[in-house]
């Protein structure tokens, strides 16, 4: 929901000065895959030529194959036809939470990718849109009483932009008891492992908070938050959106700021968020996809693998939008079906593989602490250290588009380390490191031994 988080997106890279209250706090306990997960979105009209779970479940070999581990599917449910936009209209318009659209099949067929994602050693969970409905819904046609009016006593848009959707009142008690039953049976009768939650900072904080203590009766669960707020991370969420860091990552490849910024971007959330706070970082998603452009086409191919590396090494959990392993340069609306090119991908299919596998077998790179380390250009060169006590990780990258050398001011605790190519497995000599040379928007990943 792109319109909405335009002002969420400008005042998130100016993060907390000051400690909030809650950076005194301690996030909730995640378990052990949201940790180490990595997260895969799939826009069910653009996966396959067909459209269909079906043609998601053909493909989910290859997924796990990949490396990712969470599957994320975007709406399922059917789209309203009142005030409809485009001519398939959006998945965000949701007609019946209960229901399946279907333009992607049965609920039978859903069931069966789920189980057969669940045979792969596979996570899934769908999104789910909490914050409106379609005008012509099951539920506004039979609870208008659970949506909101404006003074004159019409019903509204959550959004002005969002014509083809109503807001829901959670000042009502039984559109919330409606909302958790609705939620406790995609997980316990379908087998889903949690929600991706649009919009989530424009449903109450205690909704959520109620909603996540009755799904974790019935077993452990992923949410993400499409949102910033700190809050979230206390009682209902595992993760929430990294937007602050997608944006300034894009403003440095841009040559708008210096590398120096990701460091703020750390600092500042931990004045913001909670104690063990996951981000979720990304190179692009399907907001950013359709409404901007896609990463190979914003940053270009030597920007798009660079922007690729951080997000699977700076400290979070990463995304990977259907069509990126693909080197996919085609926006995918959201109201009509567009198709992603799966033949020309095998270049950045290998590069994904390669990436997720150095991130999976290197656990530092997702649990690990995070050092800062200096450079003497540092305005272009940024380097960091990640380290869970037996891995640690070097990672180096050039944000400008020529080749720089620069000396890394690497701490005394490594003056005996010796190094290997995360990639090939190589040693490197530890004067190459030291003073290191990379191609424009090239990196480096390094094992420290």
């Amino acid at each position: 929901m792109k319109n909405f988080f335009l002002f969420t997106i400008l005042s998130s890279l100016v993060l907390a000065q000051t400690p909030t209250p809650y950076a005194k706090e301690s996030a909730r306990p995640s378990e052990s895959w949201v940790k180490s997960g990595i997260i895969y979105e799939v826009y069910p009209r653009s996966f396959s030529k067909e459209g269909t779970f079906a043609g998601i479940e053909q493909q989910l070999p290859r997924l796990k194959e990949l490396g990712v581990s969470i599957l994320w599917i975007m709406p399922i449910h059917p789209v309203g036809a009142e005030k409809r936009k485009g001519s398939l209209g959006s998945p965000y318009s949701v007609m019946d939470y209960y229901g399946i659209n279907p333009e992607f099949g049965t609920l039978d067929d859903f069931q069966r990718l789920v189980n057969k994602a669940h045979e792969l050693g596979l996570k899934i969970v769908i999104d789910l849109v909490a914050n409106h409905t379609a005008w012509d819904s099951k539920m506004f046609i039979e609870h208008p009483e659970w949506f909101t009016k404006d003074s004159s006593g019409k019903f509204i848009a959550p959004v002005a932009d969002w014509s083809d959707v109503v807001d829901l009142n959670y000042n009502n008690p039984e559109l919330r008891r409606y909302m958790i039953e609705m939620l406790k049976y995609w997980v316990r009768d379908i087998g889903l492992d949690g929600f991706r939650c649009d919009v989530s900072e424009m449903v109450p904080v205690d909704f959520w908070d109620q909603a996540r203590t009755a799904l974790d009766s019935i077993k452990p669960i992923f949410m993400l938050s499409e949102g910033m707020y700190s809050e979230h991370h206390l009682k209902a969420f595992d993760v929430t959106y990294g937007w602050n860091s997608y944006h300034t990552m894009a403003d440095i490849i841009a040559g708008k700021k210096s590398a120096t910024e990701m460091d703020s971007i750390l600092q500042r959330e931990s004045l913001s968020f909670p104690k063990g706070s996951l981000r979720m970082r990304f190179s692009s998603n399907h907001d950013e996809n359709a409404w901007d452009m896609p990463d190979v086409t914003k940053f270009g191919t030597e920007g798009a693998k660079l922007a690729a590396v951080l997000t699977i090494s700076f400290p979070g959990v990463p995304l990977l939008y259907n069509g990126q392993e693909a080197g996919n340069d085609v926006k995918l609306g959201l109201f009509e079906k567009f198709d992603i090119d799966w033949n020309k991908g095998a270049e950045w299919s290998d590069f994904y593989k390669k990436l997720y596998t150095v991130r999976k077998t290197n656990p530092a790179l997702a649990t690990g602490s995070y050092q800062s380390i200096m450079t003497d250009h540092a305005e272009k060169v940024y380097s960091f250290l990640r380290t869970d006590g037996t891995n640690s990780m070097l990672v180096a990258v050039n944000f400008s588009d020529t080749e720089q050398t620069a000396v890394l001011k690497l701490p005394a605790s490594l003056s005996k380390a010796k190094y290997a190519d995360a990639f090939s497995g190589k040693s490197i000599q530890a004067k190459s490191i030291k003073q290191i040379t990379l191609p424009k928007f090239g990196y480096k990943i390094i094992i420290v031994k």
